[in-house]
């Protein structure tokens, strides 16, 4: 609903209700009353409780982004790009590449913090020397007379993007790509190294969430990449539903094709960029109605889903067992050496098994049908340990 269209809805509404009511003072402060919690509720409908809400400026969200980014980290995003002039699919794909959209809280060995990993330790690597630190100098506060905290993501956002304007060199909204990538590489101390090419991977991300500065690539995926209009106050591409086999698998199936961007790069919209095979069946799940806390991030590693099952109310099942669909299956020797995890999407009734994976050949790829205890012979990386059943989807 467009501001123009709700005033004047508002203002028919309020002519009305003088006409029919004329005087009656306690009468018409009643039916106000009702009015204010009907219509007036849209006030407030799409914020949080930070600053008031600013204009969005910058690129319209791509599907990519919608499904990628939690809704509200997405309007957090989208209001600290208004607030200091940066594109907000760089700042989002800053808060990707840190923490995989989380949380990310506490102090990390290297002495950065919270979802932005902000420079906050004097003296570590992340702050050589006895100076202040990056967040000591640039902290912002997104709640009106409240202190900011690093580990409060609206804090750790606004701050980033202060640093990234007024320390890192990134230019206004409307900046090109190079000058985008050399920010990005400031932002990381160097734009890659051994482990990540750094600067390259947040660029490739940010194109894919709507990034259309001066010199920015072709998204490689196009149908994902197109803008989106959803008024504003719309939830990711899969709303969560109550868990089940069924939306489990429709949601994995949903994804298969999907791959990395750039190639070879273990970058892709369900986590940081790392191996990712656990990422997936964790966003998977998240998406189908599985109440799996935090970001995907943590479940990073795919013992850690095992665990997360066996600890929170899940069944867990032997390599010998018959598995559902929807569950997921664990390869290696055990949660504490697991190599990778699948998500069943069929089980036939010779027993013979097909699995949607993630990272299978650098893309979400169907696999099977196979015997669990022929597993290596259809390409998987160990035997099958186990598979696990989510609590939401026992009957």
């Amino acid at each position: 609903m467009s501001g123009g269209a709700s005033r004047r809805g508002r203002k028919t509404l309020w002519l009305w209700l003088m006409a029919g009511f004329g005087s009656s003072g306690l009468v018409l402060v009643a039916i106000f009353g009702l009015v204010v919690a009907i219509v007036g509720a849209s006030f407030g409908a799409c914020q949080s409780n930070t600053e008031a809400a600013l204009p969005s400026i910058g690129p319209t969200p791509s599907a990519y982004a919608r499904q990628n980014i939690p809704p509200q980290r997405l309007r957090l995003y989208e209001q600290a790009g208004a607030k200091f002039n940066i594109d907000w699919s760089f700042l989002a794909s800053i808060g990707a590449q840190e923490c995989g959209n989380g949380d990310c809280a506490g102090t990390n060995s290297a002495g950065c913090a919270g979802p932005m990993q902000i420079a906050y330790v004097r003296g570590s690597a992340c702050s050589p020397g006895g100076g202040p630190t990056l967040w000591e100098q640039y902290e912002v506060s997104a709640h009106p007379g409240k202190a900011p905290s690093i580990n409060d993501p609206a804090d750790a956002i606004y701050t980033a993007a202060r640093i990234l304007r007024e320390d890192k060199g990134a230019p206004a909204t409307g900046g090109s790509f190079a000058e985008y990538h050399q920010a990005a590489c400031s932002y990381y101390g160097a734009c890659g190294d051994a482990t990540v090419s750094y600067a390259e991977e947040v660029m490739a991300r940010a194109v894919q969430y709507g990034f259309t500065g001066n010199g920015a690539p072709a998204p490689t995926s196009p149908p994902l990449a197109e803008p989106v209009s959803t008024g504003g106050c719309e939830a990711s591409t899969f709303s969560p539903e109550a868990a089940s086999s069924s939306q489990i698998v429709k949601v994995a199936e949903s994804q298969i094709g999907t791959g990395e961007s750039p190639e070879r790069s273990n970058c892709t919209k369900y986590g940081p960029c790392e191996e990712w095979c656990s990422l997936f069946a964790a966003w998977v799940w998240q998406h189908a109605g599985v109440p799996l806390p935090g970001a995907t991030a943590t479940y990073g590693y795919s013992g850690s889903l095992y665990t997360w099952v066996k600890e929170h109310g899940g069944k867990v099942l032997p390599a010998t067992a018959t598995p559902a669909p929807g569950d997921l299956v664990f390869y290696g020797e055990g949660p504490e050496a697991s190599d990778h995890v699948g998500i069943v999407s069929r089980v036939s009734r010779d027993g013979r098994i097909t699995t949607i994976d993630g990272n299978y050949s650098n893309h979400v790829t169907v696999v099977g049908p196979f015997k669990p205890a022929e597993a290596t012979n259809a390409g998987q990386s160990a035997p099958i340990y186990g598979y696990a059943q989510p609590p939401a989807a026992q009957k």
